[in-house]
């Protein structure tokens, strides 16, 4: 079988092989081999068309298992390529068909799949020329963001990759731009008998497949699984050392032992071989290894639920890691007494001009137009109730607030209603998935609105009622949302191409859809006073919409994300980011402006609203509670068992409802 394999395969050098539709492939060059089959470069259609790259089964892998395989990548490829606009991020798809090659033996039928040529390396061969070193942090973050977004769409059709791995990621120039596309959907080989004689078992690669992915008949297979992958590469991106290492003859049991029992990766250990971007700041090398260490822990129930969830968490890591390796300075926060009080001295003696300050024992440039003489140190801590526990296995994404403090969350896994101490699941009618929900928002009428992933919006009344509102685009993801007089306003992202998205739904009429070229992912979005529309984003996105003006960005600096924005009882807004960003935006007989506030936190900040009195707060990572008093965002201190990241914040007169990730529910009295 050998020998007749290796004269198929040169006999098929030179050939012109027939798709669908009467289109012809002139194989021209073998790039290389597999256990299931070759691959070519070859020309399409004409002798001298476009190239592309088919990929031949192997006689002896026309079999049961293996056909399968072969038919569902090009099955899941025809799928993927058949949207409107196709991610390009993933390899093109042009054509399946079956070429048969007649010799002295007989005839042998041998399917084919033509896909789309990426000129370039892999991933893996990058990663290996850098000789045990990292990738700068610039370049990982910018290649492994597109396989994020390609994973994405991928899980977003309910297909798992599950073969994600350094080589099946290709990297490729597209006008002076690298462009990363991932490939081998369901080509995995099959596994061999002896267990040491190959780095595949069930369709696993070693290293890169989760424990799961081992197990017998794969039933817990899903998103996670990749997601376990999409980790272990990262690690391997920014380390130059392989996540789960094994070599040639190692028993694929003790890897997968490792996975089960051993130490998760960790950049802190391996520092030596890091980029100086990472191993020059501790903090953002330790904050790394707690999202890729739970994203390759070995039960899949405690990963990030989905690629967009870690991704969230990284991406903002690694860009601020970027741009202290690029000279770049972020803004000062206040983190601790002596920090505030030489910023708050600063901005007394400034005038509102930038200038430097030496703060515990760093420099940093900020500007702080106000004049402030607010306290020095943090809040006194308030008299803290839990009342609620934690869940097991979940991770909420938004919630809302009741008047009577009872509360609405969503998770990772489904929809949740909190009342008398107690967390109870809301069932959904069927046909709506509360997996896809990103938030929450409150109805005029009482009704909750519900959106996220795939277009998903759906109207829940108090009876349980559920109705899906007229969005028909299933190629936007919902982030953000705006309820008021007018009618509902939601931002977002396309799947198909990085592209902000905001969508107006005024009351009684047909939905408004709006690409916001120049933005890539909105999340916040408000109305001030003048009825003109205000969002935010990441890579500090902040800009009016109005139907005479259009889009007019509001000028404050871009030293991070945007994340969150409430309207302000003064007809201006708040907007909150990462790594502590506060902005106060005013809204005058002019152009609205943003001014940077002082804000006594470093971590990020993904909530704010505004209470009956019209204090703002906002809540964000690492348990953090903030209050905005005369122009400072001050601190609140949690009680200690609250160490997570927080939800949502329900300030009200004589008690404030702080809602965590994790389902804690605490209630806090004594606040000024």
């Amino acid at each position: 079988m050998e020998s007749l394999g290796s004269e198929l395969r040169d006999r098929l050098l030179g050939a012109a092989i027939e798709g669908t539709g009467g289109i012809r492939y002139h194989l021209r060059d073998n790039l290389g081999e597999g256990g299931q089959g070759w691959v070519y470069k070859a020309n399409y259609d004409d002798p001298d068309g476009f190239w592309i790259v088919v990929k031949v089964l192997r006689p002896e892998g026309v079999q049961s298992d293996s056909l399968k395989r072969f038919e569902r990548e090009a099955e899941v490829l025809r799928m993927l390529g058949a949207v409107p606009a196709p991610n390009p991020n993933i390899v093109r798809f042009y054509d399946y068909g079956v070429h048969t090659v007649t010799t002295a033996d007989g005839e042998y039928p041998l399917p084919f799949i033509a896909l789309e040529y990426v000129e370039g390396q892999t991933l893996g061969k990058v990663i290996q020329a850098h000789g045990g070193f990292g990738l700068p942090v610039g370049r990982v973050r910018r290649v492994m963001k597109q396989v994020a977004r390609a994973l994405h769409t991928v899980h977003e059709r309910r297909i798992v990759h599950r073969d994600l791995k350094p080589s099946n990621i290709l990297l490729a120039q597209v006008q002076g731009q690298e462009v990363a596309k991932v490939t081998d959907f369901g080509l995995v080989k099959l596994p061999e008998l002896s267990a040491h004689r190959t780095a595949t078992v069930a369709g696993a690669s070693l290293g890169y497949a989760p424990p799961e992915q081992y197990e017998m008949g794969n039933n817990r297979v899903t998103v996670q699984t990749d997601v376990f992958s999409f980790a272990a590469i990262l690690f391997e991106a920014l380390s130059g050392t392989e996540a789960f290492p094994f070599k040639p003859g190692d028993n694929p049991l003790r890897i997968v032992a490792r996975m089960l029992s051993g130490d998760r990766p960790g950049l802190a250990r391996v520092t030596a071989t890091v980029s100086r971007e990472l191993r020059d700041r501790p903090d953002l090398t330790a904050a790394l290894d707690r999202e890729i260490g739970r994203a390759v822990n070995a039960d899949p129930a405690h990963r990030h639920a989905t690629i967009r969830e870690l991704w969230e968490q990284i991406e903002p890591l690694l860009r601020e890691a970027g741009s202290r390796g690029s000279g770049q300075q972020p803004q000062a926060s206040i983190e601790d007494p002596l920090t505030f009080e030489a910023h708050a001295a600063l901005s007394r003696d400034s005038g509102g001009e930038q200038r430097s300050v030496r703060t515990d024992s760093s420099e940093a440039s900020i500007r702080e137009p106000e004049r402030t003489s607010g306290p020095s140190n943090p809040a006194a801590m308030p008299e803290w109730r839990m009342v609620g526990r934690p869940m097991t296995g979940e991770r909420l994404r938004s919630g809302v607030i009741s008047a009577d403090r009872s509360l609405v969350a969503a998770g990772a896994h489904g929809l949740y209603h909190f009342a008398r101490g107690v967390w109870s699941a809301l069932h959904l009618p069927s046909g709506i998935d509360a997996r896809f929900i990103r938030g929450l928002a409150r109805m005029r009428t009482g009704e909750l609105l519900l959106y996220g992933d795939a277009g998903f919006l759906v109207t829940l009344s108090p009876a349980g009622v559920a109705e899906r509102l007229p969005l028909r685009d299933r190629d936007v993801t919902l982030l953000g949302a705006h309820v008021d007089e007018a009618g509902i306003v939601l931002v977002g992202e396309r799947l198909s191409r990085a592209v902000g998205v905001l969508i107006e739904l005024p009351t009684g009429e047909e939905p408004e859809i709006r690409n916001v070229e120049g933005a890539t992912r909105l999340h916040g979005v408000t109305r001030l006073a003048s009825e003109i529309l205000v969002a935010c984003g990441v890579h500090g996105d902040l800009f009016t919409l109005s139907p005479l003006q259009g889009r007019r960005e509001i000028a404050w600096g871009r030293t991070g994300h945007l994340y969150a924005l409430a309207a302000a009882p003064d007809g201006g807004a708040f907007a909150v980011g990462s790594g502590g960003h506060a902005l106060r935006i005013a809204a005058g007989p002019g152009a609205p402006t943003a001014t940077l506030e002082a804000v006594q936190t470093t971590r990020d900040l993904t909530s704010v609203v505004v209470d009956g009195e019209g204090f703002a707060w906002a809540v964000g990572g690492q348990a953090r509670l903030l209050q905005r008093r005369q122009g400072i965002w001050t601190r609140i201190p949690l009680d200690p068992i609250a160490q997570g990241p927080l939800v949502l914040v329900g300030p009200r007169p004589d008690v404030v409802t702080v809602l965590g990730e994790d389902g804690m529910v605490l209630e806090g009295r004594g606040i000024a």
